[in-house]
């Protein structure tokens, strides 16, 4: 009767641990939006807990102050960005990723 006992404690022991475990390490979420910055001109923002992590007004990975020509081109390079920073990732971008969006320069 102890050891069944025990061995009831024991697997709700591991039990606990384990869903302390996984709420422990549990990834951050990156939020983003797009904003408008003038007549064709747009950047993004990233936002970690609710608090700005990125703006920008750029596009990345190009040399000089070049914005995004449209709301769709800026959303297409923050979701790449989302999903790269979601998933442990940097958020640098190459000129082949921006390449590969098709974004307008």
């Amino acid at each position: 009767m102890i050891k069944k006992s025990n061995t009831i404690i024991y697997i709700i022991f591991v039990l606990v641990f384990e869903l302390f475990t996984a709420c422990k390490n549990k990834p951050v979420a990156f939020d983003g939006t797009v904003f408008e910055m003038g007549q064709n001109k747009y950047g993004y923002e990233v936002y970690l807990q609710g608090k700005l992590f990125i703006r920008q007004e750029n596009i990345p990975a190009i040399e000089g102050t070049v914005s995004f020509k449209d709301s769709i081109d800026a959303l297409r390079t923050l979701d790449l960005v989302l999903e790269r920073l979601n998933n442990g990732e940097t958020a640098a971008l190459s000129k082949k990723d921006i390449q590969q969006l098709k974004i307008k320069i």
